[in-house]
């Protein structure tokens, strides 16, 4: 039971490329609307700012992180190879060393785990203790573009591979409310009308597999958030992040969405905190004996 009857809650950061723009904004209204997040979970570009969140705890400081960003820095993190991807991965290793400033995970201003995939086994792995920056790294390694890296003596790749919400973790972590952003709900914004070109069957196949992926990541959450693909960023998007406007567009996509879902979360706050009264556990007893255990989603 969390101290004062008052629940520790989760917030897990899913995988998606330049869609991850709006967990800064699910970020802003969950701080605007004081509603404590106690952990964080982030795979991929999710533990990129979840990991930036956690040190620095400035929604500010994080969307300013992204605006400032800009096409010079980003070829800057380019160091081409031909084995295991097309960049080695070390500019971008120091670029998360440089804006994190040192961070350690037992520093963090508040607990976070990454999750990358061993690509030998296919399991997913949480990273919440030696370096933050090489887990960071790991969680970040898109397949093709990103060397894996070997680390504590696996071969670690992207967090999307496994786990593309690491709701699981959360609850390791000791979180009581979960919450979830989906990053992966655009395959259903994509139905085909008619026989698509041989170009975008990979594409919308690949659509599928993340889509599913996602659903069954979520599924243990409390609550899930799925800001939606307005401007069609796809599978990546990397442009976006050099593009301000747009990036702005999705960071108030993730806002309105938050937004959305504010009254279910302190519902599920409060009834919590009831059920954490003597009279409330009896109540709480009956109650799980007919829950179907389904959570509750929003999307814009």
């Amino acid at each position: 039971m969390s101290h004062n009857m008052y629940p520790k809650i989760g917030l897990a950061l899913g995988s998606g490329g330049a869609k991850g723009l709006a967990h800064i904004g699910v970020i802003k209204v969950l701080e605007k609307n004081n509603i404590p997040i106690d952990y964080i979970a982030g795979s991929s570009i999710g533990a990129l700012l979840g990991a930036y969140y956690a040190t620095y705890k400035d929604t500010q400081k994080l969307e300013d992180l992204i605006l400032n960003f800009n096409r010079r820095k980003g070829f800057e993190l380019f160091d081409f190879t031909i084995k295991g991807g097309l960049f080695k991965g070390i500019k971008a290793e120091r670029f998360i060393a440089e804006i994190l400033e040192g961070a350690k995970f037992e520093t963090l201003k508040i607990p976070f785990a990454a999750v990358a995939t061993d690509i030998n086994t296919a399991e997913s792995i949480m990273l919440s203790e030696g370096s933050i920056v090489k887990a960071v790294r790991a969680s970040v390694a898109v397949p093709a573009f990103y060397q894996p890296l070997l680390y504590k003596n696996r071969l670690l790749a992207d967090g999307g591979l496994s786990n593309p919400i690491p709701v699981d973790v959360l609850t390791t972590m000791g979180a009581d409310i979960t919450i979830a952003v989906n990053l992966d709900s655009f395959y259903l914004e994509k139905t085909l009308k008619e026989m698509p070109a041989l170009s975008r069957v990979p594409v919308h196949s690949i659509n599928i597999l993340r889509h599913t992926l996602a659903q069954q990541s979520a599924k243990t959450a409390d609550i899930i958030i799925s800001p939606q693909d307005t401007l069609h960023v796809g599978i990546l998007g990397w442009r976006f992040f050099f593009d301000n406007e747009r990036a702005k567009q999705i960071i108030k996509e993730g806002e309105n969405v938050a937004e959305a879902a504010l009254p279910q979360i302190q519902k599920s706050i409060q009834e919590f905190r009831y059920n954490h009264t003597r009279r409330g556990k009896f109540f709480a007893l009956f109650r799980r004996l007919r829950k179907k255990g389904r959570p509750i989603s929003f999307s814009s």
